[in-house]
């Protein structure tokens, strides 16, 4: 039996437009397709709360498993700049045995996937919302300087 192969091609295509500064893409959702043989392009775009409502619509996403690359931009207000995210969501409803895979199969998606400051997996929808990412993403970066001057 062969394992779970990846749509090189189409993954490629995805990772490259998120992580193109003229592209409005912000995340790329791969998940298992083709009878879970292979690992495709769900979908792209430039709202993130997408991936969300995908998961919500989902039944908050129980079967699902998938990976998301994320562009998010941080710093201050003396510079901003984008950082990226590698999130693997597993559902709280795959079986044990697709869930022990997983692992092997997300070194699949990494050898394209490759650039990423931070990297998170969960089943819990609370943790896909994007001010738990960016919060992460900003504690991963060290110091967030600012200009000094505090909002009263």
């Amino acid at each position: 039996m062969r394992g779970v192969t990846v749509d090189s091609e189409a993954v490629t295509a995805a990772y490259l437009d998120v992580r193109d500064d003229d592209s409005e893409t912000v995340y790329a959702l791969f998940t298992y397709q083709e009878d879970n043989t292979k690992i495709g392009v769900l979908k792209t775009g430039g709202d993130y709360s997408e991936v969300v409502t995908t998961l919500e619509e989902d039944g908050n996403g129980t079967a699902l498993r998938a990976y998301i690359y994320l562009r998010v931009t941080t710093g201050d207000e003396m510079s901003k700049r984008a950082k990226f995210v590698l999130l693997t969501w597993c559902g709280a409803g795959v079986p044990v045995l697709k869930k022990a895979k997983m692992s092997l199969e997300k070194t699949e998606v990494k050898k394209i996937v490759e650039s990423f400051s931070v990297e998170m997996q969960t089943s819990d929808l609370e943790d896909m919302y994007l001010d738990k990412i960016t919060d992460a993403v900003k504690k991963s970066g060290g110091a967030n300087y600012g200009t000094g001057a505090a909002a009263l």
